[in-house]
């Protein structure tokens, strides 16, 4: 018979002597000697190009697993099997051209209408999940100012749009001034909120049934707020992963393919390093792309090709730059490792637009490509563009892969898509 002392250390054990604090790697010791292995932890990561793809070269022929790879999948052979392609989806109700990347990532239908009022994008509710757990209950990026990330009342969440600043906030630690200022403006954070609980408290008296539920709504927030303020403080003095890399610089002006390749490649380094599971990333077009250095385009006006032979050539440049992009990324996951599984097997990664056609401005038929996770992969999945199901019957479908167990999701008539299993 074979005893065992192994003691379950969190997987946020520190070792703290004299003032120093050294963060431990996963060790084995982590995980309970007769716990069964647990559950993994998953990540999300959703690009919105807002101008869309060239459906010729995108989309195959052939459904299955069978199709023959058109010249945008010819650059994702290597991940053939970690991916799908899928055809025919598009948002109930939202139609509108330019003005449905808004609802993108929430299916908000009515994009258009005077009284259109957003709701909720997927990656938030991740972040409501899983934010008590990371050090940042997301990441919001752009290469322009525009983002792709919605509160739950519906108001569009700030982006981050310098790889540079970001890597900096993630990774390079601050002066012992720096840190002590940060943790100062968390406490004066902390000491608002206990002054709003306290006049809360006194107003209740002299409220009816209906409005101390809204304040018991009220309390539950504020506490919320509290224990993320606690939470950031401890966060503040911690020391920052070093992610082995050099430091990463802004691309120049216009470089937006290359923008999007150095947010991925910082956001891939926070996932490893488990600071964050849910990250946005709205791709607004690029005047420079990396095949190319010496050339400029006009994303917008290419998408409006009109068949032009030389329109087409150069917008084909510009896609398939992208596509590579994201490839580059996806074989980083491959690379990375998380415990003892790849980091793709535990992050699913969506590259796709709100727009079907961005020559014609229509939103049907979206492109939608989706890497990693648990998903079988090695297909392209086509559904009916005339009788589709709704795209957010995939975000519902993400949202219960990421441990969120919501019945619906916008516009949702399923917690999963149609030919999409795991």
């Amino acid at each position: 018979m074979t005893f065992t002392t192994q003691k379950h250390l969190s997987r946020r054990t520190f070792l703290r002597a004299s003032g120093i604090t050294l963060a431990l790697p996963w060790l084995d010791a982590m995980q309970s000697a007769f716990a069964a292995d647990p559950a993994p932890t998953m990540r999300f990561v959703g690009i919105l190009n807002i101008f869309g793809f060239y459906g010729t070269h995108l989309f195959p022929r052939e459904a299955g697993r069978g199709y023959i790879a058109t010249p945008y999948l010819q650059q994702l052979q290597p991940h053939r099997d970690d991916l799908t392609i899928i055809s025919g989806l598009n948002h109930t109700d939202v139609r509108g051209g330019h003005s449905c990347d808004a609802s993108f990532f929430t299916g908000a239908p009515f994009p258009t209408a005077p009284t259109f009022k957003n709701s909720i994008s997927l990656d938030q509710i991740i972040a409501e999940k899983t934010g008590q757990q990371t050090r940042y209950p997301s990441l919001v990026l752009s290469t322009s100012d525009t983002s792709a990330s919605y509160t739950r009342v519906g108001v569009a969440v700030p982006p981050e749009t310098s790889p540079a600043r970001l890597f900096a906030k993630l990774f390079i630690n601050g002066t012992s001034a720096q840190i002590a200022e940060e943790v100062r403006r968390l406490q004066q954070g902390r000491s608002i909120m206990d002054r709003l609980l306290h006049d809360a408290k006194r107003l209740q008296q002299h409220l009816g049934a209906q409005d101390r539920e809204k304040l018991d709504q009220y309390y539950t927030s504020v506490r919320e707020l509290e224990q993320r303020l606690l939470q950031d403080q401890e966060y503040a003095r911690q020391p920052k992963p070093n992610p082995g890399v050099k430091r990463i610089e802004d691309p120049a002006p216009g470089e937006n393919t290359l923008r999007l390749g150095l947010h991925l490649e910082v956001a891939r380094l926070a996932l490893q390093a488990d600071l964050t599971r849910a990250v946005t990333i709205h791709f607004g077009g690029t005047t420079k792309t990396p095949s190319a250095p010496g050339d400029s385009f006009q994303h917008h006006d290419l998408t409006h090709h009109g068949q032009d032979e030389q329109k087409l050539a150069r917008l084909t440049l510009v896609e398939r730059d992208l596509i590579v992009t994201w490839g580059k990324f996806l074989q980083s996951l491959k690379d990375s490792n998380d415990g003892n599984a790849r980091l793709m097997d535990r992050t699913i990664s969506v590259l796709g637009s709100a727009l079907g056609s961005a020559s014609l401005h229509h939103n049907l038929n979206l492109p939608i490509l989706i890497a990693g996770g648990r998903f079988k992969h090695g297909q392209h999945l086509a559904h009916n563009p005339d009788t589709p199901p709704p795209l957010c019957n995939l975000w519902a479908q993400i949202l219960h892969e990421l441990g969120s167990e919501v019945a619906k999701f916008g516009t949702s008539t399923s917690a999963s898509l149609a030919g999409l299993s795991v």
